[in-house]
């Protein structure tokens, strides 16, 4: 059985696996350069998590890479992200000449879209959907097996959909009230600081406290999972914010199935309950009748396991237009 190398490059550590062509993941590690560095010395730490991962008497075909950020011609390089040392650095170019290995970059939405379409929730899906909810929001679409791209080498920079033009809140990116201002881990993380200083006797400051660190989106999660209503309340309203999303691209794209992942989906149905209801609330009713919204099922590994997949059969691009 051939194997292939996954990455997901991320803003906080990047996660490599060793990926069977079955969708089955034999090893794992994880390196967390500083995102800030330059682009030789991220790539040096990441050939250093693969080269412990390689086995003698696995054949491993290549590298795939889950980008956070649009994809230039070629897929050998990304353009801004959330990496800043690999914007438009030719990360394919310079795995390959450290690891004699082939390397491709895919969005990394587009990766754990394939994935979903492939091995998960969309197995049966002529058109899936999938929104991943992490430090930033991609989304992707996959018809008929293949991605849809609309620029940039995938479907556009579609988490900056404007939802909320009247507030002053923006994504590290600068865009005012866009969908990642609103409903990002890095916007609730900013809400779990937030929420921390003007009550530092809540279950989020506490929780954060306990260990010793900033309140993040991680912590929210956390106290909501353990019952505590005011986190609950934080994800219900980051649910809502993506549900509005959502409705604009089903009446846009109109899947057969959405799948929501990415990891904000810790959360469970405290976000995707909220989310679908909004969803179907604003949405016209032709385009949500018998439409599933549906957790993906790859779990955090998904965009991983769709990138190594490219390296087995690389994804046709469907074009807009």
């Amino acid at each position: 059985m051939r194997h292939a190398i996954g990455i997901d490059i991320g803003g906080g550590s990047t996660k490599i696996r060793l990926v069977s062509e079955d969708g089955q993941i034999i090893d794992r590690c994880k390196v967390a350069p500083d995102p800030e560095d330059h682009g030789d010395v991220i790539t040096d730490a990441i050939a250093d998590g693969v080269n412990g991962l390689i086995r003698r008497g696995v054949s491993v075909s290549g590298i795939g890479v889950g980008y956070p950020g649009p994809i230039h011609p070629g897929n050998m390089s990304g353009g801004v992200g959330n990496v800043a040392g690999l914007n438009n650095y030719p990360l394919a170019q310079r795995l390959t000449e450290l690891l004699g290995l082939p390397a491709r970059l895919e969005n990394d939405a587009t990766a754990a879209a394939l994935a979903e379409a492939s091995f998960g929730a969309g197995r049966v899906a002529k058109r899936l959907l999938m929104v991943t909810a992490g430090t930033g929001i991609g989304v992707a679409m996959i018809v008929d097996g293949q991605a849809m791209v609309t620029s940039g080498g995938c479907l556009g920079d579609a988490g900056h959909i404007i939802v909320n033009g009247g507030s002053h809140l923006r994504c590290r990116l600068g865009c005012t009230g866009c969908l990642e201002a609103m409903a990002s881990a890095e916007a609730l993380d900013d809400l779990a600081v937030a929420e921390a200083a003007h009550y530092p006797l809540g279950a989020i400051a506490r929780h954060a406290a306990s260990f010793g660190t900033q309140p993040t989106a991680a912590t929210i999660i956390h106290c909501a999972l353990a019952g505590d209503t005011t986190a609950q309340a934080i994800l219900a309203e980051a649910g809502r914010w993506i549900g509005r999303a959502v409705a604009s691209w089903v009446h846009t794209f109109a899947p057969d199935v959405v799948v929501i992942g990415g990891g904000l989906g810790a959360a469970g149905t405290f976000l995707l309950a909220p989310l679908e209801a909004e969803a179907r609330r604003c949405g016209l009713q032709d385009y949500f009748a018998g439409l599933p919204i549906v957790p993906a099922t790859m779990g955090n590994d998904a965009g991983i396991i769709g990138a190594a997949a490219q390296i087995f059969v690389a994804p046709v691009a469907i074009s807009w237009g």
